[in-house]
């Protein structure tokens, strides 16, 4: 058994007493946990998933999952500031230190910052706020991705282009700029979208749509929402030009038509030159 540093690792109960029980770790030895965190089915030679850290020079286990395990990303609150360093709330008893050298920018109490969590020689677990020269902007000839994959995907920054995005903790992606206005995108928190594309030079355009008929009902859900938004109707029909719907509601004119063909077909939208209708049943 090989105990893994800064991820959750299944660890054998040995004994228990009144305070909790001792699990093996290995070549660090028997590893405590207090009874709140142990199941009360749970017998020696049993096992346990925990996750394991070093805090004050000794290996530390608990059974609660921090918001970001090593090699990940998320979103934490800053919840105190040093000199040297800011401290994130972690979701476990330890915060997540960001030396202040790691900061971009610099960290301020009580706000929310997207950070990777790295190990430095000493096995201590740390995050930063640079984070891009974790990832690589090109997806490597290898890589088993392709269009039309359902990946997961944390928005990082916004650019003239869209929203630059980590798809499956690996890569960067774009979301581009006219899918991104009209979709609820919000910065470190995890989301599930598409690849749309991957360009000649090996960079990656994301949706947040499939094609196919998956495809057609997750827009079917985004165009009713935006008649609920605009009152119950909304000015695009087939005589509108592409470049309006595509602007506007982030799809192709074709993916647009397959939406509201399947919508009137379900009896959901009323159809005519001056655009679509959200009946009322559906409102």
């Amino acid at each position: 058994m090989t105990i893994t540093i800064g991820r959750m690792n299944n660890l054998r109960l040995v004994r228990t007493d009144d305070k909790g029980g001792f699990f093996d770790a290995d070549g660090y030895g028997e590893v405590f946990l207090p009874r709140s965190q142990i199941p009360e089915d749970l017998k020696p030679d049993g096992s346990l998933s925990v996750f394991c850290y070093i805090d004050d020079g000794r290996l530390t286990i608990t059974a609660k999952k921090p918001r970001a395990l090593l090699g990940e990303l998320g979103r934490l609150l800053v919840r105190d500031v040093t000199p040297g360093a800011a401290y994130m709330e972690w979701g476990i008893r330890k915060d997540l230190m960001v030396p202040f050298r790691e900061q971009n920018p610099e960290f301020q109490l009580g706000e929310y910052y997207v950070v990777y969590v790295d190990i430095d020689n000493e096995g201590r677990l740390f995050g930063t706020s640079k984070f891009n020269r974790y990832f690589t902007d090109y997806l490597p000839e290898d890589a088993d991705l392709k269009p039309g994959d359902r990946v997961t995907l944390m928005p990082v920054a916004k650019t003239p282009l869209g929203i630059r995005m980590v798809v499956n903790n690996s890569y960067f992606g774009m979301l581009p700029a006219h899918l991104a206005a009209h979709n609820d995108v919000h910065y470190g928190i995890k989301m599930k979208g598409f690849i749309q594309s991957v360009r000649p030079d090996r960079k990656i355009n994301l949706s947040l749509y499939q094609g196919g008929q998956e495809g057609v009902i997750s827009a079917g859900g985004f165009i009713l929402a935006k008649l609920r938004e605009a009152g119950g109707h909304l000015p695009y029909c087939d005589k509108s030009d592409p470049r309006d719907i595509e602007r506007d509601l982030g799809m192709s004119k074709g993916k647009f038509k397959k939406v509201i063909g399947s919508l009137y077909k379900n009896k959901q939208i009323l159809l005519d030159d001056n655009g679509i209708t959200l009946l009322p049943e559906n409102s």
